[in-house]
C-alpha cells in the first residue's frame, strides 16, 4: 500500500498564529478525483481534524500527515498545532497562540454540548479527530483543551466529543527519554550542531530533573498523561494508541500500561499496535502505512479496522 509520502502537497494553509495553520477543505471537484494515499475510497469524514505536532516537527514532515488526512477525508477542516520548545517554558504564550485553533472549534461546533457524556462508541462516527503525536503534542492538546474551556460560556464545557489517537505518546519523565527528546530536534547527520547540541541537552535535562525530583516541581508528562486518562475532562468516542519497542523517547510498556488504565475508566481502546523494532519517534505511517492508516480511519469509526 503506498505511503501518504507520495501524495501531492496538501493545499495552502492559512497561518492563524505562530502555532496554528489551518487548512481548509479542497474544492469538491478537486478532492474527488484525487487518488487516495491508502487505496481507499474518499471518505465523508469529521467535521475537523487537529494534529497536535511533537516538538521540532519540521513543516515538510507535518505535510505528509496533513496530506495523509486529506487523501482519507477531503472534505474535513484540519488544524495543525505545533509544538516549540519555547511553550514548555512560557505557558502564557503558548495557550495565547492556541487561541485561535479554540475559535476555529467553537465556530464549526456551535451546537456541542457543554456537559460531559459517557465515554462510549456510537452508531455515528465522531464529528471531531484529535491526533496526538508525542509528548510535545500531548502537552499541546491538553492546554488547547484548557483554552477552549476558558473561552466557552460554561466553565463546564469540554470539547466535543471526539475520537483520540495516541502517536508515540503518552510516555513518562526520565533522564534519558528526556535528553533524547531534545537532541530528536537535530539531525543526525549535523555532526557540528550535535556536538554543541548535545551538553546543553543534558544540562537542560539535569535542570529539569532537579527541579521535578529535589525541588518538588511538577512532573508535568506524568501529570498530562493521568489527565487523558480522566473522564471529567475529555469526552471521547474511542481512542487508538500507535507505538513501538524501537522508540527511543517513549516506552512502550508505558503506553500500553496508559491503554489498560484507560480502559478501566470507561474509555474505549478499540486498537493498540506495536510496529516493532525498527519504527522510530512519530514515523509509524512511514513503517507501515496501510495498517497505520488503517487504525486511523478505524479509530474514526469507533472499531478496529485496519
Amino acid at each position: 500500500m503506498p505511503s501518504p509520502n507520495s501524495q501531492p502537497p496538501p493545499t495552502q494553509g492559512i497561518r492563524l498564529s505562530p502555532s496554528v495553520t489551518l487548512y481548509n477543505p479542497a474544492p469538491a471537484e478537486s478532492a474527488s478525483t484525487s487518488s487516495s494515499a491508502h487505496q481507499r475510497r474518499p471518505l465523508s469524514g469529521p467535521r475537523l481534524i487537529i494534529l497536535a505536532t511533537w516538538a521540532f516537527a519540521q513543516d515538510a514532515h507535518i505535510a505528509k500527515y496533513v496530506s495523509g488526512y486529506q487523501a482519507l477525508f477531503p472534505g474535513t477542516t484540519i488544524l495543525v498545532a505545533k509544538c516549540f520548545l519555547r511553550h514548555f517554558f512560557f505557558l502564557r504564550t503558548a495557550k495565547e497562540e492556541l487561541e485561535p485553533a479554540a475559535a476555529v472549534i467553537r465556530d464549526l461546533f456551535p451546537d456541542s454540548s457543554s456537559s460531559p457524556t459517557q465515554n462510549t462508541t456510537r452508531d455515528t462516527p465522531a464529528e471531531l479527530i484529535l491526533h496526538i503525536y508525542s509528548n510535545s503534542g500531548l502537552n499541546t492538546a491538553y492546554s488547547l483543551n484548557e483554552v477552549y474551556t476558558s473561552s466557552t460560556s460554561t466553565s463546564e464545557s469540554l470539547l466535543p466529543l471526539h475520537a483520540t489517537i495516541f502517536d508515540s505518546s503518552p510516555g513518562r519523565y526520565s533522564f534519558s527519554s528526556v535528553a533524547a527528546g531534545v537532541m530528536f530536534g537535530v539531525p543526525p547527520k549535523a555532526y557540528a550542531q550535535r556536538l554543541i547540541a548535545l551538553p546543553l541537552a543534558y544540562l537542560l535535562t539535569s535542570c529539569l530533573w532537579m527541579y521535578a525530583n529535589v525541588f518538588g516541581g511538577q512532573d508535568w508528562v506524568s501529570f498530562w498523561s493521568k489527565e487523558f486518562n480522566n473522564p471529567e475532562r475529555f469526552r471521547e468516542s474511542s481512542r487508538v494508541y500507535l507505538y513501538s519497542k524501537g522508540d527511543p523517547l517513549v516506552e512502550w510498556q508505558v503506553v500500553e500500561e496508559h491503554a489498560r488504565e484507560a480502559e478501566a475508566k470507561g474509555f474505549v481502546v478499540v486498537g493498540k499496535r506495536d510496529f516493532g523494532e525498527k519504527s522510530r519517534h512519530v514515523a509509524h505511517a512511514r513503517t507501515d502505512p496501510g495498517v497505520y492508516w488503517g487504525l486511523v480511519e478505524g479509530c474514526w469509526r469507533g472499531r478496529a479496522r485496519l
